[in-house]
């Protein structure tokens, strides 16, 4: 068997060990022109007939480098002459580094994956394939007519599969540009063979990951086959490059022959570990995490306050039983969830939560893009909420304050009174001795002759207070602070959660009790009815 039989043979087995490539599939290849996905493509033509595969070529002009058409134009040519469909997307990535801030070697990653997701989309028929233009915007593209080669009895007809060139050394490559940057169990997993995608049948595969680039080089050379030079990759500007260049050719000649195997090695241990991990992870969070699901703006009630949208809470208890291996994840996991791409989040800002579990009730840490975390008593509440003037969907209610003049309420007329997103409405009515009070959270009744003076819907101020029911069944007096306390509301309840009150005495601490003050008893002639009605609650 020749050598490059030998290559093919091992590909072969490493996509059967890892389930990479199956009878019957679809797949989309990246082909650049280099040397790695022209060897893929080659690899993957040998596969087709004995796995029956659909296979589609898809090639990203990046328009940075002048060689470029003539890259496009190779990939063009050979895909004829294999008889390979192609594809063709044309991407400014300059521009679109300029506009998102980025490198140009991640804007390159950024485009070319989206481009291999979106035409896979189309393959599937979810969607159309999309083009960014010269301003980095996505358009509609139709491209040149290809034959649908897709054969009916295709076992996963449902599916398309992302075949991509990476190898031995760019795994190795990553696994120490993550180790060196700061990173995860994940991120030193480095590139898995297998990955799923955002999008719902779409799978990203790497069936060279167990060659390094002299094989590939060697298949080449020996089956006569051409490839472009992308004159980049010979540059140290990337750091990427430095360590592809630099770092492993000196690990293999001065520390250890094969350690860009056994780097290979050490990341499929650790992606074994992540898996692993990943599930404990799955099975803490299902243990100790509560997330709430509501409208932006919207509140959801709890039994000792409120609960914003966009929030997760962590039970301290269980959370603390946890080892410290998965705390850190499961934060982790929470905070990148509620970011925007996760970029600034790192463990620094993991352990700034970490810590609230351990300390003192009230603690509170900011986090990037307007996370809050904060310890209440027997949980962490970890929230973001997005208003629709950008406040962090905080209403600022601390200097607002609603007046009910009741001299002006005629018998059985409703009136209004917006607070946020809730309204409150008050009506006056005659009180019958037989009538059932309402024991409803969020509507009450209040003897309409016990208030003296005009009302207000506000929120708390100094020297606050309400009467409660005593030892020996008499009203007594207590500050709004303590019985906050004693109740325990969180900091963020007290400030914001609506009063009504009469002056400094509160008549209702709304979704909780009233003031015995206020009560209706067997001398009541006419009731204030007072109800608190939220947008996203209809009872």
């Amino acid at each position: 068997m020749k050598r490059t039989g030998q290559i093919a043979k091992k590909v072969w087995e490493y996509c059967e060990a890892h389930g990479t490539l199956e009878s019957g599939d679809r797949i989309l290849t990246g082909v650049s022109g280099g040397a790695d996905s022209v060897c893929l493509l080659f690899l993957l033509c040998e596969m087709k007939e004995r796995l029956n595969l659909d296979l589609r070529v898809l090639h990203v002009h990046h328009g940075i480098r002048a060689e470029a058409d003539e890259d496009a134009v190779f990939v063009r040519t050979l895909c004829k002459k294999l008889e390979v469909p192609f594809f063709q997307v044309n991407v400014d990535v300059p521009a679109l580094a300029k506009r998102e801030g980025i490198s140009e070697e991640e804007a390159g990653r950024k485009a070319r994956y989206e481009a291999f997701e979106a035409h896979a989309a189309a393959w599937l028929g979810e969607g159309k394939v999309l083009t960014p233009g010269s301003d980095g915007k996505a358009s509609e593209n139709t491209p040149e007519k290809v034959p649908d080669s897709a054969p009916d009895n295709t076992p996963d007809s449902a599916h398309v599969k992302i075949a991509l060139a990476h190898h031995a050394g760019d795994r190795a490559e990553t696994l120490l540009f993550h180790l060196f940057r700061g990173s995860g169990l994940k991120g030193l997993a480095s590139i898995p063979p297998v990955r799923r995608t955002a999008t719902a049948g779409v799978t990203v595969i790497r069936p060279l990951l167990c060659l390094e680039r002299a094989e590939i080089e060697e298949y080449l050379e020996e089956n006569g086959i051409t490839y472009c030079q992308d004159a980049t990759n010979f540059e140290d500007a990337y750091a990427r490059n430095r360590i592809r260049h630099h770092v492993l050719p000196y690990a293999e000649k001065e520390i250890c022959s094969g350690a860009v195997q056994h780097l290979n090695q050490a990341a499929e241990l650790l992606a074994e570990a992540e898996e692993y991990l990943k599930g404990q992870t799955d099975a803490a969070r299902t243990a100790c995490v509560e997330k709430k699901q509501t409208a932006v703006f919207a509140r959801q009630e709890q039994p000792g306050g409120t609960l914003p949208a966009g929030a997760f809470l962590v039970k301290v208890r269980e959370f603390s039983y946890l080892p410290s291996i998965l705390q850190k994840r499961l934060l982790l996991e929470l905070l990148l969830e509620l970011s925007p791409g996760g970029k600034d989040i790192g463990m620094t800002h993991v352990e700034m939560v970490r810590d609230l579990f351990f300390g003192e009730s009230g603690r509170e840490a900011d986090l990037p893009f307007g996370i809050l975390a904060r310890r209440e008593y027997d949980k962490v509440i970890i929230e973001r909420n997005v208003g629709e003037n950008g406040d962090g969907g905080k209403a600022n209610f601390l200097e607002l304050e609603r007046f009910i003049d009741l001299t002006m309420l005629s018998e059985k007329e409703i009136v209004e009174v917006p607070w946020g997103q809730d309204v409150f409405t008050f009506q006056r009515l005659p009180y019958e001795k037989k009538e059932i009070i309402p024991e409803k959270t969020y509507t009450k009744w209040f003897d309409y002759d016990k208030i003296k003076s005009t009302l207000s819907i506000r929120t708390r101020r100094a020297g606050d207070f309400l009467m409660i029911r005593g030892g020996e069944g008499k009203p007594v007096r207590k500050t709004l602070k303590t019985y906050f306390i004693t109740e325990k509301f969180s900091r963020k309840d007290r400030e914001a959660l609506p009063l009504l009150a009469e002056g400094s005495h509160v008549l209702w601490i709304t979704g909780h009790r009233i003031s015995e003050a206020y009560k209706v008893d067997e001398g009541t002639k006419t009731i204030l009815q007072v109800e608190r009605k939220t947008k996203w609650r209809t009872t």
